[in-house]
């Protein structure tokens, strides 16, 4: 049993530590600053768990999902391990979409998955989206095939802050919905075609005929 609870006391570290490096390089050093209060709660919530017998493994991801062919894609990858800060990260943006984005949902213009990065079906796309560590990724499907993405690393930065969270998610998902270069272009001023000056008018004064001529 101690054996048991010394190699639980090891992983929790390792996970808290590997965290740490993973979002120090994902984000600048002025974030990582301001994820210092996270990670420490992030590690009191593992020692926590840890106390109360161990921490819960996630359920085995859907089999049944069908692949989408078009539209975009919100995916929240998950690991093996899930503390309660990872399941805030996904039931937030799981709130944006659902609340912000119901016709997308209902049209298929805009879908939503989780998946387990550590399992070996869902290899491919984690090593195509980098992914580390629990995270929100954006996808932009056509024919079948991922044309564009964005890895949301941000959450981890705004998860205690709501407001910013959702603000955030809904504007990389409308980005992403409606690129900025498809949007039409609006044409400044200075770009307007200029009307032809047209020359000056001659102005005719008539000059009576009895007026003196100075000599």
């Amino acid at each position: 049993m101690e054996l048991k609870n010394a190699l639980t006391v090891c992983l929790i570290s390792f996970f808290s530590a590997t965290m740490v490096l993973l979002i120090a390089r994902a984000l600048d050093l002025q974030a990582a600053a301001r994820l210092e209060p996270q990670l420490t709660r992030i590690a009191e919530e593992l020692e926590g768990l840890r106390q109360q017998g161990g921490i819960g493994r996630a359920a085995p991801a859907d089999r049944a999902e069908a692949t989408v062919s078009e539209g975009l894609v919100v995916y929240y990858f998950h690991g093996n391990t899930r503390c309660p800060t990872c399941r805030s990260i996904e039931s937030q943006a799981h709130e944006v979409v659902q609340s912000d984005f119901a016709a997308e949902l209902k049209s298929g213009a805009v879908s939503w998955k989780m998946l387990n990065y550590e399992e070996s079906a869902t290899a491919d796309l984690a090593k195509k989206f980098e992914i580390q560590m629990p995270v929100v990724v954006l996808a932009t499907m056509q024919r079948g095939e991922i044309a564009q993405w964005n890895r949301l690393d941000r959450v981890w930065a705004l998860v205690n802050d709501k407001p910013a969270y959702a603000s955030y998610v809904r504007d990389e998902i409308r980005q992403m919905i409606r690129p900025a270069e498809s949007q039409p272009t609006s044409t400044s001023s200075n770009d307007q075609p200029k009307a032809e000056e047209s020359a000056p008018k001659q102005l005719d004064i008539p000059v009576p005929a009895d007026l003196p001529i100075p000599e």
